[in-house]
């Protein structure tokens, strides 16, 4: 006989007074509530692109519950927000009221698990992929084929996956208070302070009795531990959702789905993305808020502030203006860069399609500021660079033409992997595309005009950091 099976009856014992005490406060002491969270959601309105408030959106082969705004800025691009644990999307009020308010139509929905209508039973239905795959069914029936995204917590999590399974659907990125899942691993993966930080986790991740803990008596523990600095609505809102059945359960289980190297280790963040983290943070250590840049190949920007975990809560207005002033500045900077493609569509050739010759090589030096072309050819060659300023642009980019003599070379200035002051982040495509040429003057031979990244930081401070990335 094994050990466990030798332990099983002990164990049995233990949770039996906890089954009885679970049992007795859902068939005794709860109430009966005709009007409760998951009647009041079937009353709400269906989503039409036009009404805004609480509505119920239908995606992904399920109903999800969602707090609509700003659905009358025709023109304004499309943000949806993303709660975590144990929340829903009332937290999010503020930030909706001030995105409708510049113009953007935003979206905040109880997520798989939380909406009554999307709440299947099996522990492998809330794996991040999945939760990230409703965002994309949400965006796509609010009809926003690109937009900004925005979570908190475990919210952050699905944000952060989403940018890497979907980033050609990711405007910019925010994430308060989660690090990036592979740094939060990395962190894991050595003594560090993230160790206690994260011990909740475990459990969480135990079957059956996290649910009998904090469910008891209409979430009371979870109201007295998690809830109890938030306004008297919100606190109301969350006990509704946790006392019916089923729901804390399915909360939990994006727990026990979690897989930290479920990300790709080898791919990057493209998006640009502002990662704001509470110095009092006790969830997530400073090891692992540093360490998300390492993952980042776009516009990156880490902000700390004086607040912990509930960023909303602590910090409300810095957190705010701090959003919004990143989305309108990736908005801004996109536009300047589709400008700057559309004037030099015209000068487009088909030199890209002809790969160059072994003899014609670029050179980026070490600390990728500056690329050198060397022409080793007998022969003199018209060519182009490729340049992509990732993220703001992330399906376009800027070429450098150049017509370059036999044995000879041209250096650029200023461009690279991480360029200096406040501006964004360019990246060098380590490839050539030229042919051949009549020769021509060694007068005529050059770059055309610098184009630099626009990328304005704004509101900044002395803890913002960024990402290097060589």
């Amino acid at each position: 006989m094994t050990y466990l099976q030798r332990a099983w009856p002990f164990v049995a014992l233990m949770l039996l007074p906890l089954t009885a005490a679970y049992a007795i406060d859902r068939l005794v002491l709860a109430p009966s509530c005709p009007d409760c969270h998951a009647a009041k959601t079937e009353s709400l309105p269906l989503f039409d692109e036009t009404g805004d408030g609480l509505v119920r959106i239908r995606a992904n082969n399920m109903t999800f519950r969602a707090r609509s705004a700003g659905s009358n800025n025709d023109a304004g691009e499309g943000v949806i927000l993303l709660h975590g644990f144990p929340a829903t999307s009332i937290m999010w009020e503020p930030m909706l009221a001030a995105l409708a308010e510049k113009g953007y139509k935003a979206i905040a929905f109880d997520q798989r698990g939380y909406s009554p209508g999307a709440r299947p039973r099996m522990e492998n239905a809330y794996t991040k992929g999945k939760l990230a795959n409703d965002v994309v069914a949400v965006a796509d029936a609010a009809g926003f084929e690109r937009f900004h995204v925005i979570g908190h917590d475990f919210g952050g999590a699905i944000a952060w996956t989403l940018a890497d399974r979907h980033p050609e659907r990711v405007l910019s990125l925010t994430s308060l208070s989660m690090p990036h899942p592979l740094a939060l691993s990395e962190a894991l993966s050595n003594p560090s302070p993230q160790w206690p930080a994260s011990s909740y986790v475990l459990f969480y991740r135990f079957p059956v009795i996290p649910e009998l803990v904090m469910g008891f008596d209409r979430a009371a523990l979870l109201a007295r531990w998690k809830w109890d600095r938030h306004p008297e609505q919100q606190v109301t809102e969350y006990r509704s959702v946790f006392s019916e059945p089923g729901a804390l359960r399915a909360a939990l289980d994006w727990y026990r789905a979690f897989e930290f190297r479920s990300l790709d280790p080898a791919s990057r963040v493209r998006p640009p993305t502002l990662f704001l983290w509470g110095e009092e943070d006790r969830a997530f250590s400073r090891p692992s808020a540093m360490a998300t840049g390492n993952f980042m190949d776009g516009p990156y920007r880490l902000r700390t502030l004086n607040a912990g975990h509930n960023l909303m809560l602590d910090a409300p207005t810095i957190v705010i203006s701090e959003v919004v002033d990143h989305i309108e500045t990736a908005v801004a900077v996109r536009k300047q860069w589709t400008a700057t493609l559309a004037s030099n569509a015209e000068h487009e050739d088909s030199a890209c399609d002809q790969a160059a010759p072994h003899c014609l090589r670029i050179h980026l030096s070490p600390e990728g500021r500056t690329f050198r072309i060397r022409n080793q050819c007998n022969d003199t060659y018209k060519g182009v660079v490729r340049i992509m300023c990732s993220g703001w642009a992330p399906d376009a980019d800027v070429k450098f033409r150049f017509n370059l003599g036999a044995k000879s070379e041209l250096a650029q200035e200023g461009m690279g992997t991480q360029t200096a002051g406040d501006n964004g982040t360019c990246y060098i495509r380590p490839r050539l595309c030229a042919k051949v040429l009549t020769p021509v003057p060694p007068s005529t031979a050059g770059f055309s005009p610098n184009l630099k990244c626009a990328y304005q930081k704004r509101n900044g401070g002395d803890d913002d950091q960024r990402s290097k990335n060589n």
